[in-house]
């Protein structure tokens, strides 16, 4: 900031210094304040220049325009041999403008005929320095009332030489500057529509200040160089001038607030797809041309934004500002990655449910196997033996010694019957398939050793796999409660939804249950998720425990 702010001050100080020197010419007030203005404007937008796109050289390009023609002045040296530099050095302000035209905005040249036009300009004040060998200084600048200093380069005056040679330049100039107006509209046509309606203002201002110069060298190169329209168009010439500083800034400034929409991209894109990344990008490098393609089909440059999507583009989508079009691909690839990446989560997440409720199915299938090997198999031999021990029994008079050893086998075997009874309801009771949840849980109500009380009417029948989680929720939870919170009271409260079957079992015990702490609720957890629900314990310290699911359902119909 200090550094701007001193090269303006320096450059308001020179001009200040420039207007003061010329004003015992007289007539040439207006002159000086138009080219201050134009110095100003062009110094200015080379600080912007600098300041928006460092990687550049235009904003170099513009500020070495602007002081050099602060520090050249024809009439201004105070040495003859300097005087005569200052002479042939006059080009390069044309030269310098038509480098900064054509290399902007990124300050290279895009093409080897541009290369080779700015390699002419830059060796055109060569030909400047032809006239001074033949040339009294009078002849070639304006000199201030006291004459000017001797040219040291003189050999001999030769005015038909330097006239000659007039001649010649003017026909020059007009070859530089018809080929200057072929190479700008050359670049206009490379541009994006946006991009031409953005430079319009500087593009126009060239066009009209090199069309004034061509007019005003064939003014020059005819004799006509005198009358209104040679007035005409050195006015042109003038404002012009001052115009083009004025447009590139222009220019400059829309490419600010197009960097400023980067942020917003950002934000709107995290969660855009293709269509919306692409109408997003479209809009923040303005090229309407602009396609997301799935693959490497497609017209224009390419750039590869990962995933197999690629950018086409027009080029000057990226020569215009470089650092925006980085920017703008790599909220692109970001959006892209970051979709890719929720694609896989999901994927996984998918093959992780997948897997879940294969072992939950597994382990399913694995009980109603046990289950049914305990009924037909090991229950079935139990109560044969039973029988065979009744049997036994009746032929045994009650005064034997054997018949109370019978009584006590068969009292212990109808034990072991029951215990295996229960075991087997534990994997998966029959009530609960045959007659529902609201029975089985009213059996389970009746076989606990709690104070209990249920509320699950106008449950309807629902899908086995849900109504044996909500099940296990409930055997669980009581089961816990019985054994960590001895005497406590719990409510089991199980409702129907539009939807969704909330299974809530509370209890007043100590509290301090975690999820975490135990394989039972763990398995819950997992048992419920499996099959699409919400699962979830509320246990503090001191204030009981509340086992909660919310499972997804709708009623089924079963055969009787």
């Amino acid at each position: 900031m200090r550094t701007r702010v001193a090269v303006l001050a320096v450059a308001v100080l020179l001009i200040a210094v420039r207007i003061w020197y010329f004003l015992p010419l007289g007539g040439w007030l207006w002159l000086m304040l138009i080219t201050a203005a134009v110095q100003f404007a062009v110094i200015v937008a080379g600080l912007v220049a600098l300041r928006r796109r460092p990687d550049s050289r235009v904003g170099l390009i513009l500020l070495a325009w602007g002081l050099f023609v602060l520090l050249n002045g024809p009439g201004t040296a105070e040495s003859g041999l300097l005087l005569a530099v200052e002479g042939a050095l006059q080009p390069l302000y044309w030269t310098l403008l038509a480098h900064a035209m054509l290399t902007y905005p990124d300050g290279r040249t895009h093409s080897r005929r541009e290369r080779v036009f700015l390699a002419v300009t830059y060796l055109w004040p060569l030909v400047w320095l032809i006239p001074w060998l033949f040339a009294e200084p009078g002849w070639m600048v304006v000199c201030p009332p006291d004459g000017c200093p001797d040219n040291p380069l003189l050999i001999s005056p030769e005015r038909t030489v330097v006239e000659l040679w007039f001649t010649v330049n003017d026909a020059l100039a007009i070859g530089l500057g018809a080929w200057f107006l072929a190479l700008v509209a050359l670049r206009r046509r490379g541009m994006a529509a946006p991009q031409r309606r953005s430079a319009a203002p500087a593009l126009w201002a060239i066009g009209v200040l090199t069309a004034a110069y061509l007019m005003y060298a064939g003014l020059s190169l005819t004799g006509a160089a005198d009358g209104d329209l040679w007035a005409v168009m050195w006015w042109t010439r003038r404002l012009a001038t001052l115009l083009v500083p004025v447009g590139l800034l222009i220019a400059l400034v829309n490419t600010k607030l197009a960097r400023a929409d980067v942020a917003t991209l950002l934000v709107r894109l995290r969660t855009a797809d293709i269509a919306e990344l692409q109408s997003g990008l479209a809009t923040l490098l303005r090229d309407p041309s602009l396609r997301i393609v799935a693959g490497e089909g497609g017209e224009g440059d390419v750039t590869d934004l990962g995933d197999g999507y690629t950018l086409h583009h027009h080029r000057s989508a990226r020569t215009e500002d470089p650092e925006l079009f980085e920017a703008g691909v790599a909220a692109a690839r970001m959006t892209i990655e970051n979709a890719r990446l929720h694609r896989q989560v999901h994927a996984q997440l998918d093959e992780v449910r997948a897997s879940r409720e294969r072992l939950v199915q597994a382990a399913d299938a694995e009980r109603r196997r046990v289950e049914r090997d305990l009924h037909d198999g090991a229950q079935q031999q139990l109560i044969g033996v039973g029988m065979a021990l009744e049997t036994a029994r009746m032929e045994v008079p009650d005064t034997h010694p054997a018949a109370a050893m019978l009584d006590d086998a068969s009292g212990q075997l109808r034990q072991s019957i029951d215990e295996l009874r229960a075991l087997a309801r534990g994997l998966r009771p029959a009530m609960l398939t045959e007659r529902g949840l609201s029975t089985a849980l009213a059996e389970l109500r009746r076989r606990a050793r709690a104070d209990v009380t249920l509320d699950v009417a106008g449950v309807p029948r629902l899908a086995t796999d849900v109504e044996t989680a909500a099940y296990f929720v409930v055997s669980e939870a009581l089961q816990n409660a019985v054994r960590h919170a001895a005497g406590a009271r719990v409510h089991i409260r199980v409702a129907f939804e539009p939807g969704e079957l909330v299974v809530q079992v509370r209890d007043d015990g100590h509290g301090g249950a975690d999820v975490r702490g135990g394989s039972g609720l763990r398995g819950l957890a997992d048992r419920v998720t499996v099959v699409g629900g919400a699962f979830g314990v509320h246990s503090p310290p001191g204030g009981g425990t509340t086992v909660e699911a919310r499972i997804p359902a709708q009623p089924v119909a079963r055969a009787e």
